[in-house]
Formats: C-alpha cells, sequence, structure tokens
C-alpha cells in the first residue's frame, strides 16, 4: 500500500490482539503476527492492499482436521491424508471421496449448535480436485440446503452464506447437486456469523477468534486541522451488512466532535456524518452507490461550511452552516474505533493533502 504527499506510513499504526493469515508474496498463506500490518496478495503473489477486518470467530472445530470425530461420515465417505500441498504450503490437506450415493446427499458434516435461527452464516473451505475436475455440493447451514461449485486442481475458497434453521444445522460438503462420484482436497472449513467469509481462522477443539485490526494515523505536524483531503484507492467487500466505515476523525471521544465516511448497506450509499460539541451537524447516507467487490477511489474532502465526497467523477457536497471541528487528535482507518463495523476490504493506496482540493481536482482523482 502506498501513502502519498505527507509522510503517512511513519504515522500509520496497526493494533490487532491476534495473529492473522493473509496470502504472502509467493501466494502461500502466512500468518502475520499481533499487531503486524496484514498486506494481501493474490495467488499470484500480486499485492491487494492492507486487508482490515472486523473481529471474527470460526464456529467449527478442528477446521484441518476432518478426520476428527466431530466431522461425521454418511456411510461410504472416506477421509485421509492428501498428497498435495494444503493453502499455506504445509501438508495438512486432506483427501475426501464421496461415493454420490443416496442421490449425492452422503457427505461430510459438524453438527453445529448455538446459531441464532434466520441470522446469516457463511460457511467456507478451501478445495480443489484430486485430477480433472469435481462437482462438489455446499449446504447444511439452512436445514437441507444445496449450493453447486465445480472445482478444477487450483485451490480455490469456495463459500456459501444463508440464513441458520432454526431447528437442523450441519455445513456440510457432498454431492447432492451432481449426484456423482467426487474426489477433492480440503483444506480448512470456517463457519462464521456474516454474509461473507474473512480471512481463514484454524480452530482446533474449541472455536477460534480473530481480533480486529486497529488501523490508526497518528495527526502529527503533517495534518492540518479544518481543512484537507484524504483519496482512498480500495477494494470492497464481496458482500456486507450494516453500517461499515472507512475513515474517522474523531477528537477525545467518537461521542464528541468527529468527522465520519462510511458505508450505509440498507441505504446502499456512502454516508457522511459530522458533529461539533457532541451535538449532530451533518448525517446523510446519500454520497455514492459501491459495488460489491470492485475496485473504487474515493475522495474525501472537508472545509468550513462543506464535505465533499466524490466517486466515479461526481462530487456530491454537504449543506453549508457549519464551522468544521479543529481539534481531531485520532484517525481511525477501515472500522468504527478500531473495534467493529470493519470494511472487510484491501486498502490499496491513501493520499492527504493539507487542503481541500477543488472539485475538478478531486473529480480527477475519483477515477480509477
Amino acid at each position: 500500500m502506498g501513502l502519498r504527499y505527507q509522510p503517512l506510513a511513519a504515522a500509520m499504526s496497526v493494533v490487532r490482539a491476534s495473529t492473522k493469515l493473509v496470502r504472502g508474496p509467493n501466494g502461500l498463506l502466512e500468518t502475520r503476527t499481533m499487531d503486524e500490518p496484514a498486506y494481501d496478495h493474490d495467488g499470484l503473489g500480486r499485492r491487494l492492499g492492507l486487508l482490515i477486518e472486523g473481529a471474527a470467530t470460526n464456529l467449527l472445530r478442528y477446521s484441518t482436521a476432518f478426520d476428527n470425530a466431530l466431522w461425521e461420515k454418511n456411510s461410504g465417505v472416506v477421509v485421509g491424508p492428501g498428497a498435495v500441498a494444503a493453502p499455506d504450503g504445509s501438508q495438512t490437506a486432506m483427501q475426501l471421496d464421496l461415493p454420490g450415493s443416496s442421490a449425492g446427499a452422503d457427505g461430510l458434516y459438524q453438527n453445529v449448535g448455538g446459531l441464532v435461527a434466520s441470522e446469516i452464516y457463511s460457511f467456507a473451505v478451501w478445495m480443489r480436485a484430486v485430477s480433472g475436475t469435481a462437482d462438489i455440493t455446499l449446504g447444511g447451514i439452512d436445514g437441507p440446503s444445496a449450493h453447486g461449485f465445480t472445482v478444477d486442481e487450483t485451490w480455490q475458497r469456495v463459500w456459501i452464506a444463508e440464513p441458520a434453521s432454526g431447528t437442523t444445522r450441519y455445513p456440510k460438503i457432498s454431492t447432492t447437486i451432481a449426484a456423482l462420484p467426487a474426489s477433492v482436497l480440503i483444506w480448512n472449513a470456517q463457519l462464521e456469523a456474516g454474509p461473507v467469509p474473512t480471512s481463514d481462522i484454524i480452530s482446533n477443539g474449541i472455536p477460534a477468534a480473530r481480533a480486529c485490526d486497529d488501523v490508526r494515523l497518528s495527526p502529527g505536524d503533517w495534518f492540518v486541522q479544518g481543512r484537507g483531503t484524504l483519496v482512498f484507492d480500495l477494494h470492497t467487500a464481496r458482500d456486507w451488512a450494516g453500517i461499515w466505515r472507512i475513515v474517522q476523525l474523531y477528537s477525545l471521544s467518537l461521542n464528541d466532535d468527529h468527522l465520519d465516511l462510511g458505508y450505509d448497506s440498507d441505504a446502499d450509499q456512502l454516508r457522511i456524518s459530522l458533529r461539533s460539541g457532541g451535538v449532530p451537524l451533518v448525517t446523510q447516507s446519500l454520497y455514492g452507490q459501491l459495488a460489491k467487490d470492485t475496485r473504487h477511489r474515493i475522495a474525501f474532502a472537508w472545509d468550513d461550511d462543506v464535505i465533499s465526497v466524490v466517486l466515479d467523477g461526481v462530487v456530491l457536497s454537504s449543506p453549508d452552516g457549519f464551522a468544521m471541528p479543529r481539534n481531531f487528535s485520532n484517525i481511525v482507518l477501515g472500522s468504527f474505533g478500531g473495534s467493529e463495523k470493519a470494511m472487510n476490504g484491501h486498502l490499496r493506496n491513501l493520499s492527504y493533502w493539507p487542503e481541500k482540493l477543488s472539485n475538478a481536482r478531486l473529480s480527477e482523482l475519483s477515477t480509477v
């Protein structure tokens, strides 16, 4: 991730009370230590940016040990060691042979309690065919649901999201849709709350958790109070819910003076919020629509009487009639206060100017 026009890299800090798995430059999953920035890459080793995620828990147990007794198997289903390296380069992948019996419904599953009925959960697992291609079905969060995938000899993380049944919840791998035998390699199954899986969390005998990424800039001499421009180059999550944040500038408390840019999922619009002395001055969700799993450039500029949000060259500005607070001492990137409502996406680049740029310049900077 580049941080341009001011020495932002030196001002950035990351606090995370857990380790985290992301892909490294070699395309393999690697562990980032506590408080280490999680710069992510794709399978070819191309840098995706800083991955900022909220806290999450893998509700499955023994997420890579599919031969554990907690993973139940229908008759004819066989699980054993795999002969190919896992996505993290280890020899922990396992081979799953599905017989295609019972109209393909026979498979591998784990019963899960404690889910909230009708709430959305996602189920993900790394998978590849032993040879050629294989047609696989995932389901079971919402009873006997079925979602089909075709995998080849390349590792891919397949996933579904659906509401939890009020009775039977058993995330399952089968061949229900194709009803044909299949042999695949599998690694790290993950069940978590939310409409899309986050980065991998490996569990053993109990569910395992990953902490939120608290990413901040310390507004030192480089930061000018009362006016400025931030331009975000980001890649959005594959899905989202609620109001998630892109940046928050605030004084001592989020309930005091603050300037906030986020995304309102219900309105499907970028959202700004401005408070001064604890009094809301501007709260509006009408500043442009983001596409999921897509790269965007968003310019965010402010001064007395105006806040501008610029997306795809279109400048949208707030009503006037206010003085911008001049006491921001905290800048949080990609979450609400560093603890929740995270963007769950990649921050590819961030630029700062100590003034509100012209609308023409903002329009140029917001175009991918």
